[in-house]
């Protein structure tokens, strides 16, 4: 079927433009037929590559002293949380990412001794409610409770890949000897034929950094373009030219660099003076080196993270102020995937946003989204029907 979105502004291109969708594809970009400037803003679907859904809303009014201090209140969590309950969280950080125009996200997914299958089983519960909508990837994540060196870590990824999770993940910094658990999950991923996203270097000790270590084991192993490492703090700490150099390094073995612009900011010295250093990898210089990098939410409303809702327009926001990306089709890319604007011949994964322009968007982060999946409207939008102009309908009409 042919539709049509009327009328919209396409992120940094000048003017208002008419969307022709034909099935699940985007067939035709047009000048608008109508001159009046657009109200609303078509951009790429967002894409969140780092969250935490069997965590989310558990504890909103908390707040964390420091980074240990939620380690431990999670370490403590687990014990009580139910396959229901988890589903609960789960489902409604989805639903909430879907409002927002969200439509994949990846989530970190507890496994160890004592939460065994029950995170990976809540969190696969509540994406088969939004399967429809919303893509959900699993990481089988070996929490500060679980370390990848242990033979029976290994059996809790064994359990979650059959499950459904398309990766392994852990937080080595917290293990007794981290290279060899970083190591651990190397060779897990690889003897089980997933990808790794790794929570690694989420502080700003220049002394202590292991990501050397993940770039010589990703290429040894032949895992160029599966592996992922989050947070990578500490490359803000180091020297410019140290941390060009590790940047090269990175972008040569094809990783992935996932930055949580609120998450950081607000645990990276905290319990402390006042923080000196804004707490995030430096994304330009990623961007220049030609690191592959994207933007996450971490965690919401949680332990480590007393606020949030889910949205990756938010955290362009923020992440723009605190990085300093300028330009809109970079900033696009961080929060969609990678896709920097919308073309002739996508997937019809749309997110519409009534703003009139990019930074209108940014701005006000306005609810009354509609989020359009494989070319169908997959969330309600305005209930005003005076804003229906941008709303997909028949190429007829």
């Amino acid at each position: 079927m042919q539709r049509i979105l009327r009328g919209v502004a396409l992120g940094a291109r000048v003017g208002s433009f008419d969307l022709e969708l034909d099935g699940e594809r985007v067939a035709a970009i047009l000048p608008a037929v109508d001159t009046a400037g657009p109200r609303w803003l078509a951009l790429p679907s967002l894409v969140n590559l780092h969250a935490h859904a069997n965590r989310a809303f558990a504890a909103p009014a908390r707040r964390p002293l420091s980074l240990g201090d939620a380690v431990a209140s999670v370490k403590r969590e687990h014990v009580s949380a139910s396959v229901e309950d988890i589903r609960a969280r789960a489902l409604q950080l989805f639903r909430r990412s879907i409002a927002h125009g969200v439509s994949s996200i990846r989530t970190h997914t507890d496994v160890d001794s004592v939460t065994g299958m029950r995170a990976i089983d809540g969190v696969r519960a509540a994406a088969a409610d939004v399967a429809s909508s919303l893509e959900v990837e699993v990481v089988a994540f070996a929490s500060a409770a679980a370390d990848p060196a242990r033979r029976e870590t290994l059996a809790l990824f064994i359990k979650a890949v059959r499950r459904g999770a398309s990766l392994v993940g852990a937080v080595p910094t917290l293990c007794v000897d981290p290279a060899a658990s970083l190591d651990a999950l190397l060779d897990a991923a690889l003897a089980l034929g997933v990808a790794v996203d790794v929570h690694l270097d989420e502080h700003l000790d220049a002394t202590n950094v292991l990501i050397d270590r993940l770039v010589d084991g990703t290429v040894q192993r032949g895992l160029q373009g599966r592996v992922t490492v989050s947070h990578a703090c500490v490359l803000s700490a180091l020297p410019p030219s140290r941390a060009r150099s590790l940047l090269d390094r990175i972008a040569e073995a094809r990783i992935m660099l996932v930055v949580l612009p609120e998450l950081n900011l607000y645990l990276q010295s905290r319990g402390e003076a006042a923080p000196q250093v804004r707490g995030l990898a430096p994304v330009i210089e990623a961007l220049r080196a030609g690191v592959e990098v994207r933007f996450g939410t971490d965690n919401v409303r949680d332990w480590f993270f007393p606020f949030g809702d889910g949205d990756m327009l938010e955290t362009g926001f923020v992440g723009a102020m605190a990085s300093h990306v300028d330009d809109a089709e970079e900033l696009t890319a961080l929060i969609c995937g990678g896709r920097r604007r919308i073309e002739v011949g996508d997937l019809a994964d749309l997110m519409l946003v009534p703003a009139s322009s990019f930074d209108d968007a940014l701005a006000r982060r306005p609810g009354g989204r509609v989020l359009v999946r494989r070319g169908r409207q997959v969330s309600a939008g305005p209930s005003d029907t005076s804003s229906d102009q941008a709303l997909l309908v028949d190429a007829a009409h």
